[in-house]
């Protein structure tokens, strides 16, 4: 039997968790993302929802294995699922032409239908207000249709369809404190995706999106190491460093903790926080040091990238998941190492703070709030059901009632 939370009319403080890249193809991995799923279950039971950035599964292109899919839902998230609503999005090992993602999931796909450029799978870019935080989640999978240069760094998919969504989400819900964005490929990372062919092109692209839209997080997947980031300037690309107070310094471990770092609070007045909560499955990425940082400077496309990671910067070696908390304060980002047994310990949290408030992006301001009726939502009233068409009301006769 399953349950769930429906948010109250005024949502005060909640939690939600994060998850990602379980990567199910065998029976190791089928048990690594077991093992975390319990202990999200057992250790946050009040969370409202799951929000997973992608690969879902190992097998991707024309060969992608149901049997994979199945485990996912019935074994591997099972006890996350029966619990609470899962926020996704697409990654890489995602894709296929037989559309396997979008057999699985029912999501908002208006992004879709108005999109210049149509991305690959329904419900993959949709946004939501979950008590004082817009959600804004998205992929990058389709960045190369349309046209797109990795020399010249452009995607006009990106700049145009994606850029122009994320300000009109925004423009719509002005009142949210916070601005967090879901995403599978990395902006910023430090490990074995940070040299990918494409991230250059993803930083010159959604740099200034964030900045127009002002993102206080970005939730990213792909990197499956853990990574705090930031906050970082658009514009500079360097961290904020009077935004952050309260980092402790420990003993550097290569594996575990390569910065030597570990907790700290970060003000996003002025810029971004990046976040990758490694895995939740088995399948592995180490840090890179700062000499290899240096060495692939060509493909940075940035000096001192090193400096960019200021907080924890490892791999926590087990199953991990993160508690993300909203409170009147802060984002509160409490990152756990699940066991097998279901217990789970704490290894790094971290606070994001905003002060200021949130503006519109310009060009954007005459964008009206979003009315409580969109257009073709679906409602419950006295127990009978209602659609919004048109600007009228009508229930599930069809006769019109507003």
């Amino acid at each position: 039997l399953a349950h769930f939370t429906t948010k109250a009319t005024s949502e005060g403080e909640y939690s939600f968790v994060y998850m990602s890249d379980s990567h199910i193809m065998d029976e190791e991995y089928v048990n690594n993302a077991r093992w975390c799923a319990e202990a999200v279950v057992k250790n946050v039971p009040e969370a409202k929802f799951c929000v997973f950035p992608g690969d879902f599964v190992e097998t991707g292109t024309n060969a992608n294995s149901e049997w994979e899919w199945e485990r996912w839902f019935e074994e591997s998230i099972r006890p996350v699922i029966m619990n609470m609503p899962i926020v996704p999005t697409d990654g890489n090992h995602d894709d296929s032409d037989n559309l396997n993602y979008t057999y699985h999931f029912n999501t908002d796909n208006q992004f879709n239908l108005t999109a210049k450029v149509k991305p690959q799978f329904d419900g993959i870019t949709y946004s939501f207000v979950y008590g004082d935080v817009l959600f804004l989640v998205y992929s990058k999978q389709d960045y190369w249709r349309g046209s797109y240069s990795y020399s010249a760094l452009t995607s006009t998919y990106l700049t145009n369809d994606v850029g122009n969504w994320f300000r009109q989400q925004v423009a719509e819900h002005p009142e949210t404190k916070y601005r967090v964005a879901l995403v599978h490929k990395n902006v910023f990372s430090g490990s074995g995706h940070s040299v990918d062919e494409e991230t250059p092109l993803f930083r010159a692209t959604m740099l200034p999106i964030f900045k127009d839209c002002e993102i206080d997080l970005v939730l990213q997947g792909h990197d499956h190491c853990y990574e705090v980031i930031g906050p970082i300037n658009p514009d500079t690309r360097r961290p904020i460093m009077e935004a952050i107070s309260g980092v402790k310094d420990v003993e550097v471990n290569t594996n575990t903790n390569m910065t030597g770092k570990e907790g700290g609070t970060f003000v996003t007045d002025d810029g971004t926080m990046y976040f990758i909560g490694a895995t939740c499955g088995r399948k592995r990425y180490y840090p890179y040091d700062r000499a290899t940082m240096d060495a692939n400077y060509s493909k940075h496309k940035m000096t001192d990238y090193f400096d960019l990671f200021t907080s924890m910067f490892g791999q926590p070696e087990a199953p991990s998941f993160t508690k993300v908390t909203v409170t009147d304060e802060a984002l509160v980002l409490d990152s756990y190492k699940a066991k097998q047994d279901g217990s789970a310990t704490v290894f790094n949290t971290i606070k994001i703070i905003r002060n200021k408030q949130h503006t519109v992006p310009s060009g954007f301001e005459d964008i009206e709030s979003e009315p409580v009726l969109r257009e073709g939502k679906k409602f419950v009233h006295d127990s009978q059901i209602f659609i919004r068409h048109n600007g009228y009301t009508y229930n599930i006769f069809g006769a019109k009632v507003k």
